[in-house]
């Protein structure tokens, strides 16, 4: 190996325990993968790439604490095992942080990392992209890309080059490309040399010529601005055009282009039907399409079938197919874990057999970044799992994080429990504990849902098992948060039952007391919440977007002050607490579930937070 190589493979963790078991390593390359033999006190690892050299570095240190000889090999089964990571849902990581994303993504056997960045980086000529939202600098960047190569992972720029650009067209420095509040305007002069701008500073900072340009989820394409200018025109000619503009300035670049697929079914289907099955793509619409590689993201099947059906579809528009499978890390307080190994073991199976080479696990963090990075470790290396595999089981997975991740896979897979009540797998995306921790007191909109689960019952158990996890020492603080987390959910669930009490017409003052007792212990759970909170979050992230955090659980606590000044009066005989009275009705927004999902604006109040 060469002396980089020694200093990645010593930065995986590699070192120390080949030092205590006085072993002598002999490294050598070979064919694509990985080969470890053990006889002895002699172990030969022969590897295929700078990658896979990561990843047997791993395993071998976690599998030389067994006793005795062994042997493991293990060939990839594509070319391309990609993680994304969104810096853009209000929590940005520090470079610190998305450097040990790549070290244990090296350690998974991963080789690319995308950055999803909408407007969370430099653009010397635009100073108002990503301004007070913490964007990187073109010299983070930098410095991410070069991190990366040294462990073989490719850092590759995602950013939007059509819709999700509100965060950008908020500013009315960028009026002159805006369509509508989310859309660039397609075809505007001012448009294209927006568009020339970003995708040099979003290339630039990188060692590869691999971006993608988004161009996903554009519903009011040509719906504003556009349609007052220039009158209808059809969706599908619109993208096709904004399509061939970007693709032309990325060649000039020199860069290769990948987008989301999503729009090509939605605007050709009769129903407007994301990934509608009945569309189809003939020869003569596929070589219309500039070369660009169409990545297919789909988070939400549990059966092989659909993924299938998918991927024929996709080789109709292009022989350049990627998927793009989620770890679920989004719209909750804790990940999905059931939902993810369902969804990934159905769309990876169903990639190996479509012939797909190219997979990405993303990882989103909608509505407020609420989840921490470090809670996503588990899900990256189920993911992982099928790069190596051919038959993944679930102790497969966790025997693999184990010995890879130097812990126990136990705390992450406890993670499930905040939301899924099932006993199977929370298809629907349940987000109780999001639901719970946000309920207004006195409001109560989901009263009727959380009726039908046995949340005490199963938290008790959750806050105990939390509490004798053990895992490395750099996710301690994200253990302490999660037990905290249970801890504060059941305590406002607790307040919630009390404060419904007085709703009846026997109410009397004895619960009056019993519901003051039941929320000022809850106010005090928020506030160590809060404490703990502000903690991991800046831990891992920077600290725009926190400030956000600060106001829905300060806004929790203070809601507390008041509902307990209301409760008062209503002893006082000078309130009747009118909310109470509402008829009791299920929530019927997103309630497809046992008990529902739902964003913090949906949830906290029926009143606008800001309209």
């Amino acid at each position: 190996m060469t002396d980089e190589q020694v200093q990645a493979v010593q930065a995986i963790g590699w070192g120390d325990d080949l030092t205590a078991h006085a072993l002598k390593v002999r490294c050598q390359t070979g064919e694509a993968g990985i080969a470890i033999t053990r006889t002895g006190q002699q172990v030969t690892l022969t590897y295929g790439s700078q990658v896979d050299l990561m990843r047997g570095a791993a395993l071998l240190a976690g599998k030389i604490k067994q006793a005795g000889d062994f042997t493991i090999e293990q060939r990839p089964q594509f070319k391309v095992m990609a993680a994304m990571l969104d810096v853009a849902r209000n929590g940005v990581p520090t470079v610190d942080m998305v450097k040990t994303m790549i070290r244990r993504l090296a350690s998974m056997g991963y080789n690319e990392l995308w950055l999803y960045l909408e407007d969370l980086f430099e653009i010397p000529e635009e100073p108002y992209f990503g301004r007070q939202r913490g964007r990187y600098s073109q010299a983070d960047l930098h410095d991410i890309a070069l991190y990366g190569d040294r462990f073989g992972v490719t850092v590759v720029p995602a950013v939007q080059t059509l819709a999700h650009m509100h965060n950008a067209l908020k500013w009315d420095a960028h009026h002159a490309v805006r369509d509508t509040d989310d859309t660039l305007l397609v075809g505007a002069p001012a448009t294209k040399a927006f568009l020339a701008n970003l995708l040099r500073a979003a290339s630039a900072p990188f060692t590869t010529n691999k971006i993608h340009v988004g161009m996903d989820e554009a519903y009011q394409l040509g719906r504003g601005k556009y349609l007052d200018d220039n009158g209808f025109t059809d969706q599908q000619t619109l993208i096709l055009d904004q399509l061939k503009l970007v693709v032309e300035l990325t060649q000039e670049l020199g860069l290769k282009a990948y987008m989301w697929s999503d729009l090509w079914f939605t605007f050709a289907s009769p129903k407007h039907e994301m990934y509608d099955p009945n569309v189809h793509f003939d020869a003569d619409f596929k070589a219309s399409l500039p070369p660009v590689g169409q990545v297919y993201w789909d988070y939400y099947h549990e059966d092989e079938a659909t993924y299938r059906d998918r991927f024929a579809q996709h080789f109709e528009l292009s022989d350049d197919v990627v998927f793009a499978g989620g770890i679920w890390t989004w719209s909750a307080l804790a990940p999905n874990q059931s939902k993810m190994l369902a969804t990934v073991r159905a769309g990876l199976n169903a990639a190996k057999a479509s012939g797909v080479t190219q997979v990405v696990a993303t990882m989103w963090f909608d509505d407020g970044a609420e989840v921490p990075i470090s809670s996503a470790w588990y899900g990256l290396q189920a993911f992982a799992a099928y790069q190596y595999h051919t038959d993944v089981q679930p102790q497969t997975i966790d025997t693999e994080y184990d010995l890879t991740q130097g812990e126990s896979p136990a705390f992450y897979k406890l993670l499930d429990q905040f939301d899924n009540f099932t006993q199977a797998v929370n298809v629907d995306a349940d987000n109780v504990s999001k639901i719970v921790l946000y309920e207004d007191l006195l409001l109560q909109r989901y009263r009727e849902n959380l009726q039908g689960i046995g949340l005490e019952a199963q938290y008790e158990h959750l806050i105990k098992a939390l509490s004798q996890c053990q895992v490395r020492a750099d996710n301690r603080l994200t253990v302490t948060f999660y037990r905290q987390l249970a801890q504060t959910v059941l305590l406002k669930q607790r307040a919630l039952q009390a404060v419904a009490k007085l709703g009846t017409a026997t109410a009397n003052d004895q619960q009056a007391t019993a519901a003051l007792a039941a929320i000022e212990t809850c106010q005090s759970a928020l506030r160590q919440l809060l404490g703990l909170f502000r903690q991991v979050w800046h831990q891992q992230r920077r600290g725009n977007g926190f400030e956000i955090i600060d106001v829905r659980l300060g806004g929790q606590i203070a809601r507390c002050e008041t509902v307990c000044w209301r409760i008062k009066t209503w002893q006082a005989g000078q309130d009747d607490l009118a909310e109470l009275y509402e008829p009791l009705l299920p929530m019927d927004k997103r309630s497809n579930g046992l008990v529902g999902h739902g964003l913090y604006k949906e949830i906290v109040s029926a009143c606008d937070i800001s309209f």
